[in-house]
């Protein structure tokens, strides 16, 4: 309310003190008008549009590194390791009859004690092989609870190598 009022008073006496005393031809300028004096506008447009910031050198190019480095060559061991695949196996699991601590594959002897490697993500779980009549070649049993050390439940099966 009080800025309406304020408006209303301000408005008017800034019309009447700018009004022209002269006639409609006046070059004064309103006092809300900021920056050049209208008569001096033709002569400032020149003047910034001669003013570059980036100043006046034409375009420059970089050239190019002239030296390349090569590459230090890999170093390469040849030689066994003890965690050789053994097997590649396609893995599942169950949530019973099979123990925890055992696996049920029929690639190996039983009693053998292996790693089973995520070949996605590289995480692994040991177990013990115990052979199962019903199994397909290639497919790995595992616990419920040994599958999610190495995958998600709703990953399986999942593709795994056995080593020693």
């Amino acid at each position: 309310m009080l800025a309406s009022v304020i408006t209303l008073v301000a408005l008017p006496t800034i019309w009447l003190a700018n009004r022209n005393e002269d006639g409609p031809s006046s070059s004064r300028p309103n006092v809300a008008a900021v920056g050049i004096d209208p008569g001096q506008a033709d002569a400032a447009a020149g003047a910034v549009a001669a003013a570059d910031p980036m100043g006046i050198s034409g375009a420059a190019y970089l050239e190019p590194l002239s030296s390349a480095v090569t590459p230090a060559s890999a170093e390469i061991h040849v030689g066994t390791a003890p965690d050789q695949p053994i097997a590649t196996a396609r893995a599942s699991f169950r949530r019973t009859s099979v123990q925890f601590d055992t696996c049920e594959f029929n690639g190996a002897e039983t009693g053998r004690e292996v790693t089973v490697v995520n070949v996605a993500n590289g995480r692994s779980t040991t177990c013990t092989i115990v052979r199962e009549d019903g199994l397909a070649d290639g497919e790995l049993l595992l616990s419920q609870g040994r599958f999610q050390r190495i995958a998600e439940l709703t990953a399986a099966p999942i593709h795994v190598e056995i080593r020693q």
